[in-house]
């Protein structure tokens, strides 16, 4: 009779081990807040709290994302809007100061 209990009450909790956790992060999402200006010399456009590290060095086209917009662009994600304006600093960069 013992034996029949065990065997009632072990099916009924079940005897299995939970399914292990998923390793994988979860996928990146887009479209959330605000893009940010980041890195050292202001030349990262990135997803609000994924700071991005750079190199503190200035060449004279960085000059050109001062004014530039960085905003979520067509498919979501953040990016630098690529005006006349920027495209053209850019090909011909102000001299360095």
């Amino acid at each position: 009779m013992r034996s029949i209990l065990f065997v009632a009450l072990l099916a009924a909790c079940g005897g299995k081990s939970p399914p292990p956790a998923s390793t994988e992060p979860p996928p990146p999402t887009t479209g959330e807040g605000e893009c940010v200006k980041g890195g050292c010399s202001g030349t990262t456009c990135t997803e609000p709290g994924k700071d991005m590290m750079t190199t503190c060095e200035f060449k004279p086209e960085y000059a050109c994302y001062g004014s530039a917009t960085c905003e979520r662009q067509g498919d979501g994600t953040c990016g630098w809007t690529q005006s006349a304006e920027l495209t053209a600093c850019l090909a011909n960069p102000p001299p360095a100061q």
